[in-house]
């Protein structure tokens, strides 16, 4: 009788147990930015992503196809889906928009965005005139994960909010490799930051919040009692924290222009990450891109290219710089030597020479150095502007979230290397308010290139911003914080801003940014240039002469090639050819003719030619732009 009872009683508190859980779980998915909303409801692994882009691919396999253009070093395909109609004019020779997300391994909203807009344009094609159109005269190529290994530390049982790849690292330059990465010392789960006493600290709390911390300014009367650093011990003893952790390299430090040399996650050197490498491979094959929309922690959409041509510097969190701060030596004070051989000149040698040193100076005068270009072509910020506006219109995103300073980014190397309207989003932002909106409408003045986050002036601190955000919102975004046990340090606390929920939005937030964001494309696709023969024109003279007249017109809003793609020949000039034997023309244009540039909204391009012909013939006249199509007439000669 004991034992029945026992296990009646068993039985119940099972099933009590279990009931407890199932409300446990139906509230945390009502409860919105719980750790568990976000990791159940919405964010999605590698096995997810990789799932939803072939269901979504065999849902309509007229118009979409998957494929990977390479692996990771964890042998994680990265994913190309290609969306079009594939009657008519082939692909490759229609204009083309670029969508890729989550290059940096944190920014999984990237991601969803970039799977979200793919879903919807599937769904949306023969339903949608706006969407139908795009994919009958475009293309659409997205490359939804470029960060593929990166982004699965985010479904970790300790998240450490790593913007890197998993390619292994030596980030002290000590010869060992990953030997030094977090420890989550409070055991909640998060890297978070340590705040420590120290008479040497250089910052003290924030008078208006004592969560946070600040730098100590003397003049005002403030003394220092903190020094900040990032949560974790001193692993390989060399007096730094976390400074050599998992991984890798932050693929949106590694493109081909303005990387950063020599600063923490941009690698080696630039594009020697797997994953750097094959989208630049396939991005220089693909030259019929027009226009690229890049899901990431910089901006120029919400905030465009000011009057100089130059962007919006850091929009970052004080907490976060104070912690990368304590390791900003790390990698000068590693006991690797530099002085290896190359040929019979040693490395100290070599960087000598490289920057501008020589065993023998030549006697040739130097051309002076040509700098590449580091801001916007004043000529095209007028399409930055409009794009900009319509942006904002359509998202109703007015002040931006935490924002990097775009070095070796691949929305740099759009426009600067590649040529052509290069675009970045965050793809989401915090609720305006006056200050904020007016800051991010101005803008703060660029950075030099190669200079770190942390040596950035700041204009205003946006910590306290984020805290009143997380707050308001109910987003547990911010630990409080609380003593632990430190075997370097005396009086330790753990706290601070946790790693994801600063650079991505409220789950719940995410279907009405997918939507939004579709229609952005589907108005991107509508700007393309559109070269166009409008108009030709056959004269008759004796002798078997006829005059051939020529129209072409840019028929979209954006020009053929933006003035910066002109400069840096990272564009084709568009052909025209008259499909005639050399010797037919006795005078005139050429039989082929190219120009670098017209603008669009109907601007013309006039042609003229003299030629020998017999009557009756006909004579194909034929227009080729790399960015803006074709078109072909048939002129009869009558």
């Amino acid at each position: 009788m004991e034992v029945k009872v026992r296990l009646k009683s068993i039985t119940q508190g099972v099933f009590y147990k279990f009931l407890v859980i199932c409300v446990f779980l139906i509230i945390g998915s009502l409860i919105p930015g719980t750790v568990l909303a976000q990791e159940t409801v919405s964010y999605k692994n590698y096995e997810d992503i990789t799932s939803s882009l072939k269901n979504l691919v065999k849902s309509n396999p007229k118009i979409a196809e998957l494929e990977s253009i390479g692996k990771t070093a964890s042998g994680r395909d990265i994913w190309l889906i290609t969306l079009g109609n594939r009657k008519g004019i082939s692909l490759d020779d229609r204009p083309g928009i670029l969508i890729s997300g989550n290059a940096e391994a944190d920014h999984l909203i990237g991601s969803e965005l970039s799977l979200g807009i793919i879903e919807k344009i599937i769904k949306g094609y023969g339903n949608d005139a706006g969407i139908t159109k795009s994919l009958d005269e475009h293309v659409i190529y997205c490359l939804p994960r470029i960060n593929p290994d990166g982004a699965e530390s985010f479904f970790e049982s300790v998240k450490t909010g790593i913007k890197t790849n998993s390619t292994p690292y030596d980030g002290d330059n000590d010869g060992r490799i990953d030997e030094d990465g977090p420890d989550d010392l409070n055991g909640d789960g998060f890297i978070t930051m340590m705040r420590v006493k120290d008479p040497a600290g250089i910052y003290c709390l924030d008078p208006k919040n004592s969560n946070l911390l600040i730098k100590a300014d003397p003049s005002k009367g403030e003394t220092g009692i903190y020094k900040v650093y990032w949560e974790g011990l001193d692993n390989d003893g060399d007096g730094f924290i976390n400074e050599d952790p998992i991984g890798g390299t932050d693929i949106n430090r590694n493109f081909a222009h303005q990387y950063p040399y020599y600063q923490p996650d941009a690698g080696l050197h630039m594009v020697c990450e797997l994953e750097t490498r094959a989208v630049m491979d396939w991005i220089i094959q693909q030259r019929n891109i027009g226009i690229i929309l890049s899901f990431s922690q910089s901006d120029n959409l919400i905030t465009p290219p000011n009057a100089k041509g130059q962007l919006s510097s850091d929009r970052g969190l004080d907490l976060v710089n104070f912690a990368n701060a304590s390791n900003k030596e790390a990698g000068k004070v590693g006991m690797i030597s530099t002085r290896r051989s190359y040929g019979r000149y040693g490395m100290g040698q070599f960087f000598s020479m490289s920057r501008g040193g020589s065993q023998q100076e030549s006697s040739r005068p130097r051309r002076p150095a040509r700098k590449a270009a580091t801001t916007y072509n004043k000529a095209d910020l007028t399409y930055y502007t409009q794009v900009s506006e319509k942006y904002k219109e359509l998202s109703g995103i007015k002040t931006a979230p935490v924002l990097r300073t775009p070095m070796g980014a691949l929305s740099e190397y759009g426009y600067f290397q590649y040529g052509v309207l290069s675009l970045t989003t965050p793809g989401w932002g915090l609720p305006a308010n006056e200050d904020t909106a007016k800051k991010s409408s101005q803008g703060m003045k660029r950075a030099p290139a190669g200079r770190s986050a942390s040596a950035r002036k700041s204009v205003k601190s946006t910590d306290s911003e984020y805290s009143s955000y997380l707050e308001k919102n109910g987003i547990k975004g911010f630990v409080p914080w609380e003593k632990v046990n430190h075997p370097d340090f005396d009086d330790v606390e753990v706290g601070g801003f946790t790693p994801y929920e600063i650079v991505n939005p409220n789950p719940d937030l995410i279907p009405d940014l997918v939507s939004s964001h579709t229609d952005f494309v589907v108005y991107l696709s509508s700007l393309f240039a559109k070269v166009k023969i409008t108009n030709t024109e056959v004269i008759e003279h004796a002798d078997g002469l006829f005059r051939i007249k020529a129209t072409i017109s840019n028929e979209g809003l954006i020009p053929t090639a933006l003035m910066h793609g002109v400069a840096s020949r990272s564009v084709k000039p568009t052909m025209v050819r008259l499909e005639v034997k050399p010797e037919q023309i006795i005078s005139g244009h050429a039989k082929t003719n190219f120009f670098q540039q017209l603008e669009g909204s109907g601007k013309q391009q006039s042609y003229e030619w003299l030629i020998k012909g017999k009557k009756g013939a006909e004579i194909e006249l034929k227009v080729v732009s790399q960015k803006a199509g074709s078109d072909t007439v048939i002129i009869k000669l009558k």
